[in-house]
């Protein structure tokens, strides 16, 4: 490896070239190569005699021997040759003749091929990847009949291409009735992409599959038309045809099977304008039925139609608070932050009472929605965030961490106090919890607080000493000043919706910008 460094512009010693000495003692020829090119690109290479190379080069082992210890493992020696030229080429900035230099296998190849792979990766971001040729529609409609079921299911998804074709979409239309849900799925997208949103030809044949006499093909046809009608005011609303789906769609809220009357109350809520009294209605019916999924889709579709800060809908959904089912209660807490305005004495009070569920999974959506609704100036629903600090459970902390950063912003000198204070707990989750959020709203002015973080340092626990490491760098960096803290967490405000693309490649330009 050393000839190679040894014509840098650099000191010879290997401690001033750590990643390629790291990579050489781990047999890894590529990395080393990567990490040579990478110290040669910047700076002019140094061209010597050849003698003066080869003396270079022997002193060069030496030094490498001397520092490093023992020679690269005899299982790359029949490598040696090959690499050793490769790393020559990649200190003379020759980076793409040296990884062809590189053996294809051996001990080398593996040591460290993640950094080839990477390499590879990032010139071949450069380059648009070509997109495949569409298959022959003969060919599809041949593979949506296979007795294999993921033959089928990219057959159906791919004949969505075939843009307002009536053969497509007949054949889409069948996989909505397709015994397994992978193709129905695969259908229900199809169905969104072969035309225009409130086509005739895909909503009828969408339709007659809605009074199907297997359940999943009806839900799958409800879930559909959903995707494939227009939202409220569109040119294709209130036609002969949409006025039949409305019909359609109300008789299954009464359907014995509860996955049907669920995607009933979905499609409905989709498709009704803003404040619709028989969609409210309906929902509000649902809010007692037997089955919790029920009740929590009929909880969504009230707080998707109601208008901002109805009194009257928080106090429907408020007993669903104490449901038996988890995801009922949740669905609960989050409806009514959606609805209520912000500083919403009633609604904070449901949301604190909802912190102290049995449930981590409402506790998290409750601290997340008492954070949304709370106002910065209430140290009542402050102090409740700060108690959350210690729950049990992680992700109500982090929710707690988050919700109040984003409420009282960088700076806040009460929220501090509370952090600082906790910083003793018993327990170490809520020790960290408390240094994660003073990295988010202290501020380097505060030496009392850096003083009390770095005692964390020498915390019992790893975790908390990372967190304090960090929380210590971010600290020194932010200034005295008062200001809103933006979160750097996605949204995931969509949850149910998030997987639904399939994950093949084929459709990868319509996942850019997800995240």
């Amino acid at each position: 490896l050393w000839p190679a460094a040894s014509q840098l512009p650099l000191p010879r010693h290997i401690s001033d070239v750590p990643a390629a000495s790291a990579m050489w003692r781990r047999g890894g020829w590529h990395a080393a190569v990567e990490a040579a090119a990478r110290y040669a690109a910047p700076q002019a290479v140094r061209r010597g005699s050849a003698g003066a190379s080869a003396g270079a080069c022997v002193g060069g082992r030496r030094e490498l021997s001397g520092a490093v210890g023992a020679p690269p493992p005899s299982c790359i020696s029949g490598t040696a040759t090959s690499s050793r030229s490769a790393l020559s080429l990649a200190a003379r900035g020759r980076a793409a003749d040296a990884r062809r230099e590189l053996p294809a296998h051996g001990f080398g190849a593996r040591a460290y091929s993640s950094a080839a792979t990477a390499a590879g990766q990032e010139e071949g971001a450069k380059k648009k990847k070509a997109k495949a040729p569409l298959r022959p529609k003969e060919e599809l409609l041949r593979d949506a009949k296979h007795h294999d079921v993921p033959v089928r299911r990219k057959a159906v998804k791919e004949l969505g291409k075939y843009k307002d074709d009536p053969e497509a979409i007949q054949a889409i239309a069948v996989g909505l009735g397709d015994e397994d849900v992978a193709v129905q799925l695969a259908a229900q997208y199809a169905m969104g992409k072969v035309a225009d949103k409130g086509d005739e030809r895909t909503v009828r044949a969408t339709l007659e599959r809605t009074s199907s006499k297997c359940e999943w093909t009806r839900i799958a046809a409800l879930s559909t038309l959903a995707d494939i009608t227009a939202d409220f005011g569109h040119a294709t609303r209130g036609s002969a045809l949409d006025l039949e789906v409305d019909v359609a769609v109300r008789a299954r809220l009464e359907d014995e099977d509860w996955g049907v009357r669920r995607a009933a109350i979905d499609t409905m809520a989709q498709r009704a304008e803003h404040n619709c009294a028989e969609a409210i209605a309906a929902a509000r019916r649902l809010l007692e039925d037997q089955m919790g999924t029920v009740r929590e889709s009929a909880i969504k579709a009230i707080a998707k139609l109601v208008p901002r800060g109805s009194r009257e809908a928080i106090d429907w959904i408020a007993p669903r608070l104490d449901d038996w089912h988890e995801s009922v209660r949740r669905a609960a807490v989050v409806a009514i932050a959606k609805i209520a305005e912000k500083g919403d004495q009633h609604a904070i009070e449901l949301e604190k009472t909802a912190c102290d569920d049995r449930s981590w999974i409402v506790r998290k959506a409750a601290t997340d929605s008492l954070a949304k609704t709370a106002t910065m100036n209430d140290l009542s629903s402050l102090r409740k965030l700060s108690k959350m600090l210690e729950d049990f459970d992680p992700l109500p902390r982090m929710a707690a961490i988050y919700g109040i950063a984003e409420l009282v912003g960088v700076g806040h000198r009460k929220a501090i106090r509370l952090a600082v204070a906790r910083l003793d707990h018993r327990d170490p989750g809520t020790r960290q919890a408390c240094v994660q959020l003073l990295e988010k709203i202290a501020t380097s002015d505060l030496t009392e607080v850096v003083g009390k973080v770095k005692e964390r340092m020498d915390d019992e626990d790893e975790h908390v000493r990372d967190s304090a490491f960090y929380a210590l760098e971010a600290i020194k960096k932010t200034p005295p000043d008062r200001c809103r803290w933006i979160s750097d967490l996605p949204d995931l405000g969509d949850l149910d919706r998030l997987g639904f693309e399939s994950s093949d490649d084929e459709e990868d330009e319509n996942k850019q910008g997800l995240w």
